[in-house]
C-alpha cells in the first residue's frame, strides 16, 4: 500500500489544491508534513488559479438559484432587509430598556417577599446576591445542626458520667 508520506509533494499539493479551507485546516492538523504543505504559498496560488477558472461558468450556470430565491432564503440581503433588521434590533433594545427602567427596586421586591432581606444593601448585615441566598442559608443550617450535635453529645456524655458515678 502507498502511504501519504511516500507520495511526492507535487502530487500532495495537487490533491490539497482541490480542498476547501475548512478541509485544509483539518488536514493540516493531522501531521507536521501536511501542515507545512497546507501553509505553502504555492498551494494558495494554485487554489486561486483554479477558482478563477471555475468560478465564471458557475456564476452563469442554469442550476444557480435566482436572486429572488436567494432573497427568500435570506442568503442575499438587500439594503432594505439590512435596514429592517437594524430597526427591529433597535426596537427590541428600546423595549428592553423601558422594561428595565420600570422594574421595581430591590427594596420593593423585599417588601413583596420576592427577594430575601439579605439581598438589599443596608437591610441586613451582609449583602448577598440572590443566587447565593439559598447556599448561605444551607450553610447556616449546617452550622446550627453541628452546634446541636455537639450540645447533644456533651449532654449525653454528662448523663453517662453521672450514671457511672451514681
Amino acid at each position: 500500500f502507498l502511504q501519504l508520506s511516500d507520495m511526492p509533494n507535487e502530487v500532495l499539493l495537487q490533491i490539497l489544491g482541490h480542498l476547501d479551507v475548512s478541509d485544509l485546516l483539518s488536514t493540516s492538523r493531522t501531521s507536521h508534513h501536511l501542515r507545512q504543505l497546507s501553509l505553502a504559498p504555492i498551494l494558495h496560488r494554485i487554489r486561486l488559479q483554479r477558482t478563477r477558472a471555475i468560478l465564471p461558468p458557475m456564476l452563469t450556470s442554469p442550476s444557480r438559484p435566482s436572486l429572488a430565491d436567494l432573497i427568500s432564503r435570506s442568503i442575499f440581503l438587500t439594503h432594505t432587509t439590512v435596514v429592517s433588521r437594524k430597526l427591529a434590533r433597535s426596537l427590541v433594545s428600546i423595549r428592553l430598556q423601558r422594561r428595565l427602567a420600570a422594574r421595581p427596586s430591590a427594596e420593593a421586591l423585599v417588601t413583596r417577599c420576592v427577594l430575601p432581606p439579605e439581598c438589599v444593601p443596608g437591610g441586613a448585615g451582609i449583602t448577598v446576591a440572590p443566587a447565593l441566598v439559598a447556599k448561605k442559608r444551607a450553610i447556616e443550617r449546617e452550622r446550627v445542626k453541628d452546634g446541636l450535635r455537639r450540645w447533644v453529645g456533651s449532654v449525653w456524655r454528662g448523663e453517662v458520667r453521672s450514671r457511672e458515678e451514681g
